[in-house]
Formats: C-alpha cells, structure tokens, sequence
C-alpha cells in the first residue's frame, strides 16, 4: 500500500516538473526531396509568415542569425523589401536574384491548439521507523499533493526549404513548440532543429565540412 502511494506521489511530483519545464520544441515530421543531390546551400533568404509585422522581423532575425552562426549566410526576408510588408512575388524574386540566394526558408504557423493536462491528487504515507519521537514522525508523517489541471498551448510550424533556382521544395517539416512564451524563444528552439536537420540531411554544410 505504502509502495503504490509512493508511486502515485513520485509520479505527481513528475507531471509537475514535466509541465513546468515545458516550452520546448520537437520536429513532428519531416520530409526531404530525394532526388536532390546538388550541393549544400551557401545563402538562404529567411521569411517569416505572419500579419504581425514585429514577430515577424524579431523570427527572420533570431533565424538568420542562427544561420550565420553555424556558417551558412543568411539574410532576413524584411530586409529586401522593407518598405513592402506585402511582398509582392516579382519584387522579391528579384531582390533574391539580386543578393545572389540559392536558397529560400520559409516558415509559418499552422495552428495553436489549447491542451490540458490533468495531475491527481495523492498521498504519500512515510512509515514510522526512523523517527526518533512522535513529534518528527508527526510533522513527516504525510505529503500531500492536491489535484491539478494545466492548460497550455502547442503551436504547430511548417518549415519549407526552397531551391531559389528551381523554385521546388528541398525540404520541409512540421515542429510543434509547447507553451512557447516569445518569439524569440521559440525561434531559438526551432532553428537549433531545423538547422541541425538540414545539416545532416547535407543540404547546408556541416561546420566540420565547411572550407
């Protein structure tokens, strides 16, 4: 009895470290065209999709930035047309022309979804052997835990690597981010993953292959 208590409260005490430790982002899917064996991209034009025009400047930074990091050039999409939050194609196919790009990455929110996670209530019963009196076993005797619901959000990514050349699809993927509390956060996460993926999928070079 005293055993699957103890489980119960041990397992409470998890969901509450897991949940609280959340905002953290995993690659869900992923997809690559196998019949591109051309060489790894050498400068990618990052574009964030989104009305918030901020948001949207903060992804394509923190992204390039990453980019550049791991040794790959990189330019935020803004900055090729930053007086045009519309992006017209033509003006940007030719900015992209222009600044000599092979590659293009886009990124956009698919969804956010709301889940909720429930933590029951326990009790974790200690036995009285070890104590030396009533007055220690009494003020540890029992612990308990009160019952919980965690609401949290999960917001799904789609991340597109496009040849700039052949204007098709390299490579794409689904993320989903956990509870992410800003932008940048979750651009840090997401890039981290999306980059290492790339790196290993020989479409950008890896930093010990790169002259």
């Amino acid at each position: 009895m005293q055993q699957r208590l103890l489980k119960h409260g041990l397992a409470s005490v998890a969901a509450l470290f897991l949940l609280a430790a959340c905002s953290t982002t995993q690659l869900t899917s992923v997809w690559r065209d196998s019949e591109y064996q051309g060489p790894p991209l050498e400068k990618i034009v990052v574009i964030g999709v989104s009305n918030e025009i901020s948001a949207r400047r903060v992804f394509e930074d923190e992204f390039s930035a990453a980019l550049n990091q791991a040794g790959i050039q990189a330019i935020p999409g803004y900055r090729l047309l930053p007086e045009k939050p519309d992006r017209p194609v033509e003006q940007l196919r030719a900015a992209i022309a222009e600044n000599q790009a092979d590659g293009i990455l886009v990124a956009r929110t698919v969804r956010t979804e709301r889940r909720t996670e429930y933590s029951p209530g326990s009790i974790m019963v200690m036995p009285a052997i070890g104590y030396p009196n009533f007055w220690g076993f009494y003020g540890a005797a029992a612990f308990v835990t009160e019952p919980k619901i965690y609401t949290y959000d999960v917001v799904t990514i789609e991340t597109n690597l496009w040849s700039a050349k052949g204007g098709h699809v390299l490579w794409s993927a689904l993320s989903e981010t956990t509870d992410p509390s800003n932008v940048h956060r979750l651009t840090t996460s997401l890039s981290r993953l999306v980059i290492q993926a790339l790196q290993e999928q020989n479409l950008i070079a890896a930093p010990n292959l790169r002259k």
